[in-house]
């Protein structure tokens, strides 16, 4: 029987991508093909990186896992990478080994660089590739710059996580309890929300960053700045707080799993206001939750304000941004999309 096989860039059993797996299987019988050893591509991109032979490391786990897809697949099957690099990989070796598979490739978030041109126009001139990108702009980019006659991709936007709950709001009625939360690696104006804090002393922020992404003789009293923390940890500070916030450097796919799990938490996400973010937010919301990019005393404002907010209303943004991405960003809208994809395509 003809499968899917599913290649994460996560242990399956923790991964927050699960909803691929769900929805796939409704279809089509899902291999999955493990990563091992049982850590993150993420991870071993931040850590090998410090050892000498760590870039060679991290390419042979993915090389090792794309391989064992290979041969435990046939022809008629069809390869689902949830990383581009990985995706790039399987690709090339399809080719190195003379074999004929289809391939659909996740998380195509921004340009290549241009040592990499080549490897990804062979991707995107095969036909039997589909490249997923979650920023519509991506297409246009991609198909001048390489000047493509067509285009073989698909847009699916970042969708919540179908493991966690959307979680009812809890409003913090002692402020002395409450706190501002904001972390995450990619893309993230740390020197405008340190300015901030600065400025709003009686405020407390919790801040999660990769180590020496924030110089610590800069941070002032009311910031706890945290490094490299483990996913279970950070994602507990993140439903402890009262608000998020998510400052952005530019308008480019990043911090979106933030935004969305934070209202997942029950509790509102501050966020720049870019075409990428201004999506996850209904029109009633955009005014008290985006705040203009590189504007200190907006994101100031949006801060005290909701810093300040009643109860009731509280409750009521909490509930108008959870309705929403039970609406726009369903899981399953995703898997249909890509079904149909593939039907179009004659791959099912």
């Amino acid at each position: 029987m003809n499968k899917f096989v599913l290649l994460y860039d996560c242990p399956f059993k923790k991964c927050d991508k699960i909803w691929v797996y769900n929805g796939l299987k409704k279809y089509r019988m899902v291999k999955v093909i493990d990563i091992i050893p049982k850590t993150t591509y993420l991870k071993l991109a931040l850590f090998l990186p410090k050892i000498k032979i760590g870039k060679v490391m991290l390419r042979f786990v993915v090389f090792f896992q794309s391989f064992r897809a290979i041969i435990s697949s046939n022809k008629n099957d069809i390869i689902i990478v949830w990383n581009y690099m990985g995706g790039i990989l399987m690709n090339q070796l399809l080719s190195f080994f003379k074999v004929k598979r289809k391939v659909v490739s996740f998380c195509w978030i921004d340009l290549p660089r241009k040592k990499n041109y080549k490897k990804v126009k062979k991707c995107l001139l095969n036909n039997n590739f589909i490249p997923i990108i979650n920023d519509k702009r991506l297409e246009k980019k991609l198909v001048d710059l390489f000047d493509l006659e067509t285009w073989n991709g698909l847009f699916l936007p970042d969708v919540y996580d179908d493991k966690e709950k959307f979680l009812d709001p809890i409003y913090i009625e002692d402020k002395n309890n409450r706190y501002c939360f904001a972390g995450g690696l990619n893309n993230r104006d740390w020197d405008v929300l340190i300015d901030c804090a600065k400025k709003l002393k009686e405020i407390k922020f919790v801040i999660v960053s990769n180590r020496g992404a924030i110089e610590r003789d800069d941070i002032p009293e009311n910031v706890q700045l945290y490094e490299d923390l483990e996913k279970k940890e950070y994602y507990k500070m993140m439903k402890e707080s009262f608000i998020t916030i998510c400052p952005l450097k530019e308008d480019r796919v990043s911090g979106l799993i933030n935004i969305i799990k934070s209202i997942q938490y029950g509790i509102p996400c501050i966020t720049t206001k870019l075409e990428v973010t201004s999506q996850y937010y209904p029109l009633k919301a955009k005014s008290n939750l985006l705040y203009q990019q590189n504007d200190i005393i907006d994101l100031i404002n949006k801060i005290k304000k909701t810093w300040d907010i009643t109860q009731k209303d509280y409750e009521k943004i909490v509930n108008k941004l959870q309705k929403h991405i039970k609406n726009e960003f369903d899981p399953n809208n995703n898997v249909k999309k890509l079904y149909s994809k593939l039907k179009k395509k004659k791959w099912l």
